[in-house]
């Protein structure tokens, strides 16, 4: 039986941050303690052999931390910068610490650590790595480190980027995190490859990708700048602003990501152009920081939509608003035309094991989904994303309401000698999908 979930996002979420303003985004660990006592009982109802439990990658949040705004150590380096005892080295391990410590993350963690306990039959946790936990491959400190919060046993050998998992001996279900279906970040472009290679070279994932940057040094960092040009007492006490730094900090929950700007851009109680007005000083006091980052000379960075933004010099003391919706629109379009892909059809495995291999399974979109990939000779594979373990924004039709849901979603694989009913004869495989959603609503204004 192997059960995949992914996309955490555990995160540090005090560091610089007023105790007023705090947001925390991690869930409770009772949704944690309430999954793995399910998969037990499934387990049991359905005859598993043993039990392989993969998280899926983006499990620690190393991007997403003040902790980067202290000095001029960056998240966005090649791996092979992270030397052992290196500055780099010490901050990661202390992120990994705080994030440990904080006071949902610790208890969740507790729960990770009892997971085999649950099981009557043999258990396997298994840890493969995203683009926002990427630093963990970096140093065997790091990776020791990251192993001992979630319980796993003692090794530095550097973290897998892949799972397979076997059937009756062959390749049943291939897991991946799926960043590599995603350009702006990964190192190399597979979008227009024949094929995706089942086993990518390691050195693609120590290459920082593109949006690291872009994420860490605008996207991440708009709350911190926000609450620095404007103060903590003055948003506290203005309710319009108030919104718009809790919609700064939701602001990479939203999906489909199509709906990014038009997030930021309906804020409770403004028009366009008055949000445009308060965030223009924050933007260009963030980017006119950025122009001359080393990160922007990187080959990499030719033709981005952002370096381009960046080298607009005479740009420095206003951005025309005109010129905002054109580059929003433009964002929009892009990230849209990305969401309709399905690369995972290009997976190599298909090719060399498509006797055997029945579903390619990857998170990363936070989008849970089950797509048919194909079904050649009566032979149905799928495609399954296991969406994230996080608050999520939801999106209406018309792109201009927005609501905050906690979403947890798993992918449960049984084999050939699973899961079997008495009129049922010789199953080749079979799968239980839950997307699950949760919101409790109270009285008084929620900021979203």
């Amino acid at each position: 039986m192997l059960v995949v979930i992914s996309d955490l996002h555990l995160e540090e979420c005090s560091l610089g941050v007023n105790r007023a303003l705090r947001v925390n985004r991690n869930l409770d660990p009772k949704t944690y303690q309430h999954f793995i006592r399910e998969i037990a009982k499934d387990a049991a109802v359905n005859h598993a052999r043993s039990v392989d439990l993969v998280l899926a990658g983006d499990i620690f949040e190393l991007n997403h931390s003040n902790i980067w705004y202290e000095d001029s150590i960056k998240p966005y380096v090649d791996l092979k910068v992270v030397t052992p005892g290196s500055e780099y080295e010490k901050k990661i391990l202390r992120l990994l610490d705080l994030i440990g410590k904080e006071e949902k993350v610790a208890g969740s963690l507790a729960v990770f650590r009892e997971f085999a306990s649950y099981f009557n039959v043999e258990f396997h946790l298994h840890y493969i790595l995203g683009n926002h936990d990427r630093l963990v491959n970096a140093t065997p400190a790091i990776r020791r480190k990251a192993r001992e919060l979630l319980g796993m046993p003692a090794s530095d050998a550097p973290l897998p980027h892949t799972f397979t998992y076997l059937s009756e001996g062959k390749p049943l279900a291939f897991v991946r995190h799926g960043q590599e279906y995603d350009p702006l970040n990964f190192s190399v472009n597979y979008k227009f490859a024949p094929i995706i290679p089942a086993e990518i070279p390691a050195a693609e994932y120590e290459i920082p990708p593109v949006d690291d940057f872009s994420a860490v040094e605008i996207i991440y960092k708009l709350p911190y700048l926000f609450m620095e040009h404007y103060g903590v007492q003055p948003i506290l006490q203005d309710e319009k602003l108030l919104n718009l730094y809790h919609r700064l900090i939701e602001f990479q929950d939203v999906r489909p990501q199509s709906a990014l700007v038009n997030y930021i851009f309906n804020s409770p109680g403004f028009t366009r152009r008055q949000i445009w007005q308060y965030l223009e000083p924050v933007i260009l006091h963030g980017l006119n920081a950025l122009r001359k980052d080393p990160f922007l000379k990187l080959p990499m960075m030719k033709g981005n939509l952002l370096k381009t933004f960046l080298r607009m010099n005479p740009f420095r003391r206003n951005i025309p608003f005109r010129l905002v919706r054109r580059f929003s629109s433009s964002i929009t379009k892009r990230i849209g035309r990305n969401e309709r892909n399905l690369p995972a059809v290009k997976e190599e495995v298909l090719q060399k094991n498509g006797d055997s291999v029945r579903c390619i399974i990857s998170g990363h979109t936070h989008q849970p989904q089950v797509a048919l990939m194909d079904a050649q000779d009566g032979v149905e594979r799928y495609y399954f994303n296991s969406g994230t373990w996080r608050n999520v924004v939801p999106v209406s039709a018309n792109q201009v309401n927005f609501g905050r849901i906690k979403t947890f979603s798993n992918v449960v694989i049984y084999g050939a000698d699973e899961n079997i009913s008495r009129n049922e004869k010789n199953p080749l495989w079979s799968f239980d999908f839950s997307a699950g959603f949760s919101q409790k609503f109270y009285n008084g204004m929620r900021h979203v």
